[in-house]
């Protein structure tokens, strides 16, 4: 099957493993892969670079997507290809071709929107003139029209049922629910990485590992991390984000010595915090799906999501513990009755890991793609 893969950006520290972890394991598959984007790179992968009219992406992310689809329906062969795989549904909304286009839903705008502040937080932009980073206004406008890209598409791949049920009040073409994935065999730690961790902070660690933004609700970790200060704990907080700076004076104006903020991390860095810490929290508002919480059920550690969205149908109580996202005090208790329970923790960690091998492997995530892909190939004959 020869595959055209739509997404805008290169390679970068934003780009999640998702984006193209999958296209590599449909590639190992037999299938022919094309990636293009506005670079003309994207790892080892056979790209084609497209040219656009490129706006600034503020305050509305659509009209680059829009932009983007219609200088690839420009410039491509679409009988080149038997497919068309795009990130981002707005981008198929001009390409108006025959071949079978199909887009994964990675982020609901809709629901983006209800953590987004209504004026933003304010930035320097241009020169010492402040600007919002962000608009509510806008990321509801951003939803409208993605899904009207939805409906552009021959086929839409959600990542857990709860999304799924929510478009089907708009959707007018098939779908399908495919979780994301990762390659477990990658999570293993290098010995030298785990020790430095392990010397460096000598306690158990509770770990965040995401994006630091509202959706993933930092503030409940770190006010969890507040009712524990007194406990033997080290909370860590890994990532980057528009919250970044709030988090950074949260943690200093309540004198949280026992948080430590890491900010972005590598790769190598990432896979030892995993292994090394004691028990992973993700408290998040809303969740399509979590590569980060498969990536530390890899590692065999426990792991307290909210319960919601994707994670609530990936998450059961074999491998770790629900809590509703606005309770602090489920938090609290989660994360003492783990530390406090290592053999039971060490049993989620293992029942973990067998799940991701069982259920969220690349390998098996892949084949449900093909099965999909084949589908809207047969419907178009």
């Amino acid at each position: 099957m020869k595959i055209l893969y739509l997404i805008r950006e290169g390679i970068n520290e934003i780009v999640s493993p998702a984006y193209f972890e999958l296209i590599q394991e449909l590639r190992s598959q037999g299938n022919e892969i094309t990636v293009a984007n506005l670079t003309g790179k994207f790892l080892d992968f056979k790209c084609i670079k497209i040219n656009q009219l490129k706006l600034i992406d503020y305050p509305f992310g659509f009209i680059n997507r829009f932009l983007f689809g219609k200088a690839v329906s420009d410039q491509i062969n679409e009988k080149e290809f038997d497919l068309v795989l795009s990130s981002m549904a707005e981008t198929l909304f001009f390409l108006n071709w025959s071949i079978p286009k199909t887009a994964i839903i990675h982020d609901n705008f809709t629901e983006r929107a209800k953590f987004t502040p209504l004026i933003g937080d304010f930035f320097l932009k241009f020169g010492f003139i402040p600007v919002p980073r962000q608009l509510k206004f806008a990321k509801i406008i951003d939803a409208f029209f993605q899904r009207i890209g939805m409906n552009k598409a021959d086929g839409i791949i959600f990542l857990n049922k709860t999304e799924q049920k929510k478009a089907m009040n708009f959707l007018k073409v098939k779908s399908t629910v495919i979780n994301n994935g990762i390659f477990p065999e990658k999570f293993t730690a290098e010995k030298n990485e785990l020790e430095k961790i392990k010397l460096k902070f000598n306690k158990k660690i509770v770990l965040f590992l995401a994006r630091i933004e509202l959706q993933k609700n930092p503030f409940l970790f770190l006010k969890t991390a507040e009712k524990l200060k007194n406990k033997n704990y080290v909370f860590l907080m890994a990532g980057k984000g528009p919250e970044e700076k709030k988090v950074k004076e949260f943690i200093k104006n309540k004198k949280l010595n026992n948080v430590k903020f890491l900010g972005w991390i590598k790769e190598k860095e990432k896979i030892a915090l995993l292994n090394a810490c004691s028990v992973y929290v993700l408290p998040s508002l809303f969740e399509p799906v979590s590569v980060s919480t498969l990536e530390a059920m890899a590692c065999k550690k426990p792991v307290i999501v909210s319960d919601v969205g994707g994670l609530k149908e990936i998450i059961d109580d074999s491998v770790g513990i629900k809590i509703n996202p606005k309770k602090e005090s489920e938090l609290v208790k989660s994360i003492s009755f783990l530390l406090d329970n290592p053999l039971k923790a060490e049993t989620l960690g293992e029942n973990g890991l067998n799940k991701v091998k069982k259920e969220f492997s690349w390998k098996i995530i892949a084949r449900y793609y093909i099965k999909f892909f084949e589908e809207l190939i047969n419907a178009k004959k």
